[in-house]
């Protein structure tokens, strides 16, 4: 499974996205839990309410399931004026 990452995310990660995501992570939960273990650094932002889920370019929330997702992607808050 390969994540988008977008805003601070990336800038973070140093990566627009992420490809050794492993494929038995059965929702968003399962992928926000192994990122934040994977990259503690992102843990704020991951939790952080604002900070969304996107499957086949549709916010969706955590509990919806990746499973035939062809296109995941994880949007953090956005400030601006």
């Amino acid at each position: 499974m390969q994540v988008s990452l977008f805003g601070r995310l990336a800038d973070l990660s140093g990566q627009r996205s992420l490809n050794d995501v492993p494929d038995g992570l059965a929702d968003g939960e399962a992928l926000r839990a192994w990122l934040s273990d994977a990259q503690p650094h992102l843990a704020e932002i991951l939790a952080h309410p604002g900070t969304r889920l996107v499957l086949d370019n549709e916010i969706t929330d955590w509990q919806a399931p990746l499973a035939g997702a062809g296109d995941v992607a994880i949007i953090p808050v956005v400030s601006g004026g």
